[in-house]
């Protein structure tokens, strides 16, 4: 069955929407829902987390409350698995949430500039709900608006 990228938006909105309750009880909130095609059947991925961090037994009740809500709406035509998990050191920063959760330490910004894109670094100080702020090596201060950033990473470290 091919499904629409129209199909596929309301897929991952009702998605979203039916993975909320879950999140309830550990204050967790959700990163984002991906959904693909493998072999015949669909995998749908939920990125979630806390302010700190996510626990397995955590995502294995998202896991198990998700599945029985999905089927009882029946969002997903067919045979589908579920993947919950946090989004890791290798997916973006996307909300300010995970942003505030991370002040201290060091990320990747690629941001919108005038002319295309720009890569800074540095330790992150601050969050408002509209900007963060990082400090370089370089003892430089930089602001960044939030809607302007196009991808931001944590860093890892290495001790």
């Amino acid at each position: 069955m091919i499904v629409s990228e129209s199909m596929k938006s309301e897929q991952i909105s009702k998605i979203s929407e039916a993975t909320e309750p879950a999140l309830r009880p550990f204050d967790g909130y959700l990163v984002e829902v991906a959904v693909r095609s493998e072999r015949g059947s669909s995998i749908v991925q939920v990125f979630i987390d806390t302010d700190q961090g996510v626990t397995a037994d955590q995502c294995a009740l998202v896991s198990r409350q998700l599945s029985t809500e999905l089927d009882r709406l029946n969002i997903i035509p067919g045979r589908y698995r579920i993947e919950v998990s946090s989004p890791g050191l290798e997916r973006p920063l996307k909300l300010p949430r995970q942003f505030t959760k991370n002040i201290g330490r060091q990320i990747k910004i690629v941001s919108r500039v005038e002319n295309g894109t720009a890569i800074s670094s540095g330790i992150l100080k601050e969050v408002s709900p509209s900007s963060l702020t990082i400090a370089t090596k370089e003892k430089e201060v930089l602001t960044f608006a939030l809607d302007g950033i196009q991808e931001a990473f944590v860093v890892p470290q290495f001790k």
